[in-house]
């Protein structure tokens, strides 16, 4: 009787202690936004006054309009017109070509635009007039809900304006990678960004109309933009990027965004591996990797995330979709790539999804209570969630062991004898749930 009576009362003594983190961490967030949002005006008119460019996130235009003449006649044509090394000169190694390249190549023409030769190839303008088209705009209006289609342009607006700063991001990186391979990967690059950032500026003025950036975006879009070459190129190719991939292929089969995103994806699968490659052949400093200043400088870039995060918790929600989930894959992706690629942040990627699961789930116990079920691996990213031609696409580029999950994460280093001080206090914060 007596064993029962103080079973009990460790019990009610942990749950006491438990409500009353539940409340600080509830309180302390709450604190925080409320202190994010009174400064929200001021920050906006610093962000103004110190922009790397003359981007209006407002209207999606670069300073002085569109200038649609040198759209059509320069960009669009010359676009259409790339000849495809994999079909003209095999000897280089590089695969480029499509389908309807190789079919091209049997007939014996070289230029991408063959209409007259009865090959259908997808240059921009195809896709412009299909981000224009009426089958895209009916599929959008019919299958939402006017909250849900607020939500998917706030969500698409969102990636529209990361394309606008990937063009004059990656345009900046252009003079700056080393030899001649990365150079004509970037300039590759520099022409996709503008493929998509125009595409889906046209797509959303049609279905609805772009809107602006949050000021947690344009905080963190600048914060990238503006920084020199190491830490813009983890920017640019490892986080950008990496969010690019999940947004593309998370939204692969959404009505309205179908007929755009699959085709997206295997551009920015490509970009993700670009530092990869570049820091396989030695162009990655040790200092750059190593040095623990330049980890914590990559770190302070992505401080803006986390109210970034909260701005959209309303717009997944009104599709259904679990933000943390989302975002946590995210990270689990964006570590994995930072990591392949040398550019390593303060802890182990392991230590970081641990802390990021932590916060996750404690966020949700004390925001959503209704909501928390118990202790979720946010981070885990399942096989079969995208299209297998996506997958086999990631798996290339985030390594096969990017499944893992926090389990499996947990197994291998439960026994480290060499591990930090914090991965030792999380491995018995890990032994309550585990």
């Amino acid at each position: 009787m007596e064993q029962q009576a103080q079973q009990r009362n460790k019990i009610e003594a942990g749950s006491y202690k438990q409500d009353i983190i539940d409340k600080a961490v509830r309180y302390g967030i709450g604190a925080g936004m409320w202190a994010y949002h009174k400064a929200e005006p001021r920050l906006r008119n610093w962000i103004e006054g110190h922009l790397s460019n003359n981007y209006n996130d407002q209207t999606g235009e670069f300073l002085g309009g569109d200038f649609n003449e040198l759209i059509h006649r320069n960009y669009e044509k010359a676009f259409a017109h790339l000849w495809k090394s994999q079909t003209i000169a095999p000897y280089l190694g590089i695969e480029d070509a499509s389908k309807a390249d190789w079919a091209a190549a049997n007939q014996g023409v070289i230029v991408a635009n063959l209409e007259k030769e009865g090959v259908r190839v997808e240059p921009l303008k195809e896709s412009i007039e299909q981000a224009r088209s009426e089958e895209i705009r009916r599929e959008f209006q019919e299958s939402y809900t006017p909250a849900q289609r607020n939500a998917m342009v706030e969500i698409v607006s969102l990636i529209a304006h990361g394309e606008a700063y990937a063009l004059y991001t990656s345009s900046t990186l252009l003079p700056m990678v080393k030899t001649t391979g990365a150079k004509l990967g970037m300039a590759m690059q520099v022409m996709e960004e503008a493929k998509h950032f125009y595409t889906l500026r046209e797509m959303l003025n049609t279905i609805d109309h772009i809107r602006p950036l949050p000021t947690a975006g344009r905080l963190l879009f600048e914060a990238i933009a503006s920084r020199r070459f190491y830490n813009k190129l983890f920017g640019m190719n490892v986080v950008l990027e990496g969010f690019a991939t999940s947004m593309f292929s998370f939204f692969e089969h959404y009505p309205g965004l179908r007929h755009i995103f699959r085709g997206f994806h295997m551009d920015e699968s490509r970009h993700s591996a670009f530092p990869q490659s570049y820091a396989s052949q030695g162009h990655i400093p040790q200092r750059v990797s190593k040095d623990f200043r330049y980890q914590v400088m990559r770190l302070l870039m992505l401080s803006p995330a986390m109210p970034l995060i909260n701005d959209y918790v309303p717009h997944f929600d009104n599709l259904g979709i679990d933000t943390f989930s989302f975002f946590g894959k995210t990270v689990a992706k964006v570590t994995r790539l930072a990591e392949r690629s040398g550019f390593y942040l303060p802890w182990p990627r392991e230590e970081t999804l641990i802390g990021v699961n932590f916060f996750f789930n404690l966020y949700t116990k004390a925001m959503y209570p209704e909501k928390y079920t118990g202790f979720k691996d946010y981070t885990q990213v399942w096989k079969g969630e995208i299209s297998r031609d996506m997958e086999e696409r990631e798996l290339d580029t985030y390594g096969r062991d990017v499944y893992g999950g926090l389990t499996d994460l947990i197994h291998k280093i439960k026994n480290r004898e060499n591990a930090s001080l914090t991965l030792r206090l999380q491995n018995k914060l890990i032994s309550m749930f585990f």
